[in-house]
């Protein structure tokens, strides 16, 4: 196995990036369309208009592709939908610093969630089962789950007066993985319970259980 981990080749010229540049688009249409467990390489293939053999050129393995879209998913969020977020609340803080603004910035993460979850739900579905299946994948999630996890920190400090917890990293822990339940719950398993009631309850939740409860 370890000789096949070598075969793939990174490209420097123009034409090898383009060409696997089509294979991951390609992968990326499949995969939110069809899901990662019905696709295979020749599908890839088929779909960027290369031959399997140049597939296999620039991935070892379905599970290398696989890899990389995660990684750019959570990059995509992160750098779109994440970054932004700070950059609103920074700037909220700005015009007006103090506790009222608590309820809103809430508001601003759960919706940034909400944001980040809509980027292909089948890809998040397939990835949750690859995790559970696979430790590269799983120490892949690990990794990009903890810049996640340094934005929300971030975050909190900003109001280290208000809080109402003392473990801000354990705090910010028990926000990210319950909001990305329920937005699991919302996106992929399509929960009877309506969404907005659903976010409705985590906003309140995560207000009455991170902050006073007594702001003004």
């Amino acid at each position: 196995m370890a000789e096949l981990k070598n075969m793939a080749r990174l490209p420097v010229l123009k034409r090898g990036i383009e060409t696997k540049e089509k294979i991951i688009n390609a992968a990326w249409i499949l995969f939110s369309d069809k899901g990662y467990f019905k696709t295979n390489t020749k599908d890839i293939a088929t779909k960027a208009g290369v031959a399997t053999g140049s597939f296999y050129a620039y991935f070892n393995n379905k599970k290398d592709v696989g890899i990389e879209l995660i990684r750019r998913f959570y990059k995509d969020g992160t750098e779109k939908v994440l970054s932004h977020t700070i950059k609103k609340i920074s700037d909220m803080l700005a015009e007006n610093p103090g506790p009222k603004t608590v309820r809103m910035t809430v508001k601003f993460i759960i919706e940034s969630f909400k944001e980040f979850h809509a980027i292909s739900p089948m890809l998040q579905r397939d990835a949750l089962v690859l995790i559970l299946m696979d430790e590269e994948v799983k120490n892949v999630s690990r990794e990009e789950d903890g810049k996640i996890l340094s934005f929300l920190i971030e975050i909190l400090q900003q109001y280290k007066e208000y809080l109402r917890v003392d473990d801000v990293e354990a705090a910010a822990t028990l926000l990210f993985r319950v909001s990305d339940e329920v937005m699991h719950r919302i996106m992929i398993h399509n929960d009877e319970i309506e969404a907005e009631r659903l976010l409705r309850e985590l906003e309140d939740m995560i207000c009455n259980y991170i902050f006073v409860s007594d702001l003004k």
